[in-house]
């Protein structure tokens, strides 16, 4: 059934879940807030529709996480809850349980895309949406840059101060205290400030780092041997099976998602949009396995992921960029 024919019911329904989508990602946006609220008073199925995607919720909670960390994806129910109290816990009387069912189903579907996120927040001290930088100034002065789906903790104790990156990437201009070393972890990779300007990131089946200014001590899991020194212009990405390559780095290219850049030098285009996608409020799916295999070298707009996504494919005769919802985009051979 097409969105044209669809019911009152099943297009509320839709919509619902993209609200707590959307309401997961970027709670404290009041614009969003306020867009929700709208939405929600514009028609009896749309609230009838958030109550049921809101009882879906209740069920993958307590089964996904821990207390701890169901408190934090609950916030976020919560916070519609102030427009749309959901009905309070019961034994489901025999009409309600083809609702049930439906809520079973949707809570299955649902529980895949929160409950990473909900163990996340339990960790994380900072923590950015889709789209979403953060700039943040740490208690000793050393301020970190944020990418779109990244998460840091933070750990200043006594004569140590620790980073955990975990998940995207991070960018660190460090204050320098030989008293105090600043040390971040990532996966099975210790970084150590000597002195510098640094981005730490997570890649698929890696961590990588490189050095704008100063100089890092890169340190992998024992099993892994490698100790390696870095200064400005260098790089290094270990694997998750202890290889590692290193490389020179262009310090205008380091970690130029700063500037609404994506720089592509001779990358597999399954890189390049794997890249993209924290930039895109959606699903990209790339289902031409020929193209994803192919190198590409370019600069792109991550303020525009679609239009990277266009820009991506231009060269390429037969394959093309299909926006199949507003949430979808599918790139594929003709």
């Amino acid at each position: 059934m097409t969105a044209g024919t669809e019911s009152e019911d099943e297009r509320a329904t839709r919509e619902a879940t993209d609200w707590l989508i959307f309401l997961e990602d970027e709670p404290d946006d009041p614009d969003l807030r306020a867009r929700f609220a709208d939405w929600l008073s514009a028609h009896p199925a749309n609230r009838k529709a958030w109550a049921e995607t809101a009882q879906a919720y209740d069920l993958i909670g307590p089964a996904a996480v821990h207390e701890g960390a169901a408190v934090r994806v609950f916030e976020v129910r919560d916070l519609a809850d102030e427009v749309a109290p959901r009905p309070s816990k019961r034994i489901l009387s025999r009409r309600m349980v083809p609702v049930a069912g439906a809520g079973m189903a949707l809570a299955a579907c649902l529980a895949l895309l929160i409950a990473p996120k909900a163990l996340l927040w339990w960790q994380a001290d900072y923590i950015t949406g889709t789209a979403q930088q953060q700039s943040i100034r740490l208690a000793d002065g050393t301020d970190v840059e944020l990418a779109p789906q990244s998460a840091i903790a933070v750990d200043y104790k006594g004569s140590q101060r620790n980073i955990r990156l975990l998940k995207g990437r991070a960018f660190f201009e460090v204050t320098h205290d030989a008293a105090r070393p600043f040390a971040v972890d990532a996966h099975s990779v210790r970084t150590t400030d000597i002195g510098t300007a640094f981005e730490v990131a997570f890649e698929a089946d890696s961590t990588d780092v490189a050095v704008v200014q100063g100089a890092v001590q890169v340190d992998a899991s024992p099993s892994f041997r490698i100790s390696e020194h870095l200064q400005a212009g260098q790089a290094i990405r270990v694997g998750w099976t202890g290889s590692f390559h290193r490389a020179n780095a262009d310090g205008n290219e380091i970690a130029a998602w700063r500037h609404g850049q994506l720089i592509a030098s001779d990358q597999p285009v399954s890189d390049v949009v794997e890249k993209l996608r924290p930039y895109f409020k959606g699903m990209i799916v790339l289902g031409s396995s020929d193209f994803a295999a192919r190198r590409v070298t370019g600069v792109y707009d991550l303020n525009n992921p679609l239009g990277a996504l266009h820009a991506l494919v231009q060269a390429h005769e037969g394959v093309v960029v299909r926006r199949v919802t507003p949430w979808l985009v599918i790139i594929s051979d003709f």
